[in-house]
């Protein structure tokens, strides 16, 4: 039983260490990068073509062997079509943004006391 206390002690003076190191980790950089979800899909989209055409034509290049038409297909319509799909949804918020600011401003113009 002991043992076991122990062990729980040192666990959990290492999960403050780690906990300290990253704070100070933290205060060393001087800014931070909190990439959103949907950009980086969209990189990874656009590496991913861009990976697939160079890997395609130096096979091509190099096997004098044209790679499957249709997985060439498959490649740019799946990558393609999630680009378009992460467009439209940014298009879309950014409409719905719009038309809820104007709303609101239209509120507060009307009757400043509506709101807050």
């Amino acid at each position: 039983m002991r043992e076991l206390e122990r062990k729980l002690q040192i666990a959990k003076m290492k999960c403050e260490e780690r906990n300290l190191k990253y704070k100070i980790l933290k205060s060393y950089i001087p800014f931070h990068i909190k990439p959103k979800f949907n950009k980086l899909i969209v990189l990874l989209s656009i590496v991913a073509i861009i990976s697939y055409t160079i890997a395609a034509i130096l096979l091509q290049k190099y096997t004098l062997v044209e790679l499957s038409p249709t997985l060439t297909t498959c490649v740019y319509g799946f990558f393609g079509t999630e680009l378009l799909g992460l467009a439209g949804i940014k298009i879309f918020d950014t409409k719905y943004q719009q038309i809820e600011n104007n709303v609101t401003e239209n509120i507060i113009e009307n009757d400043p006391d509506a709101v807050g």
